[in-house]
């Protein structure tokens, strides 16, 4: 996490130094002092040190992720979010986390075509655990996916869908010869349903809408949430589906299924007086 955020590195390698010549000067002072209880106290103050900073960035990320997730002010987020693609991270998973966010957010703002060119671009090396490389391809090809069924790109979509079942299926292989508490869990059920949907017309409500519930992010809720007035409205589900978009239009006028969401409204017949 140090590696997004330069400046709380340097200030956690400022504050170690300094502990370190208070050390050599109290050892200068104080020339008895066990040089043991010295070295104690320098290990403990600098891992003390390491662990506030870490969090202090820990803390920093995450307010910039309620920018976008609870506030929902993509704008807001890539000015401060997007510069982070431009940092030389050597840690795969920490550039991925990043260009998944940024992607997230360009979604969020109906440009899909960014999103889908910012997750290719990304490099997807050979790892020394197979495992890691398809966590990598799944949570890559999972977005593609989700943004081409945003575009309405069924093709495309079918497509990234039946790479990513393949791929969870290598995974859930690699699952079984592991404890069955530290198994992992991989959810296609999202962009299956949106595939049902743009290929028959209608989906799970009921799936859907738990997908929904079961998110805490603010941003994802909605998204998911303009999927389920769609498949109401396919069934003739008027009044849900006419809740369903006013809410979203009420909290998320800005966004692309805020915008989406009030062009259907506007789409709805006339009640009859």
């Amino acid at each position: 996490m140090f590696q997004l955020f330069p400046s709380i590195k340097k200030r956690m390698l400022l504050l170690c130094g300094l502990l370190l010549a208070m050390l050599g000067v109290f050892t200068i002072l104080y020339a008895g002092i066990s040089p043991i209880a010295l070295l104690l106290i320098a290990v403990i103050g600098v891992l003390v040190i390491i662990a506030l900073q870490y969090t202090s960035a820990v803390a920093t990320h995450n307010q910039l992720l309620a920018i976008l997730y609870d506030q929902l002010n993509p704008a807001g987020f890539l000015i401060h979010y997007e510069p982070l693609l431009r940092i030389p991270v050597k840690n795969p998973n920490l550039s991925l986390m990043v260009h998944l966010h940024t992607s997230n957010a360009y979604c969020a703002q109906g440009r899909f075509d960014d999103a889908q060119a910012l997750l290719s671009s990304f490099p997807i090396k050979p790892g020394k655990k197979r495992e890691d490389e398809l966590l990598t391809r799944f949570a890559i090809v999972s977005n593609l996916c989700y943004c081409a069924e945003q575009k309405n790109d069924v093709e495309t979509a079918k497509r990234h869908l039946a790479d990513l079942l393949a791929i969870k299926e290598k995974l859930e292989a690699l699952q079984k010869n592991k404890p069955e508490k530290k198994r992992m869990v991989f959810s296609t059920e999202l962009n299956e349903q949106c595939l049902k949907f743009l290929t028959t017309g209608k989906a799970n409500i009921e799936t859907l809408k738990t997908l929904s519930q079961n998110n805490s992010q603010l941003l994802h809720k909605v998204t998911i949430s303009l999927w389920v007035a769609r498949a109401y409205l396919a069934v003739n589900n008027r009044r849900e589906a006419e809740k369903l978009l006013e809410r979203i239009v009420n909290v998320a006028s800005d966004l692309y299924p805020g915008k989406v969401a009030a062009d259907l409204l506007a789409q709805l017949p006339e009640k009859k007086a």
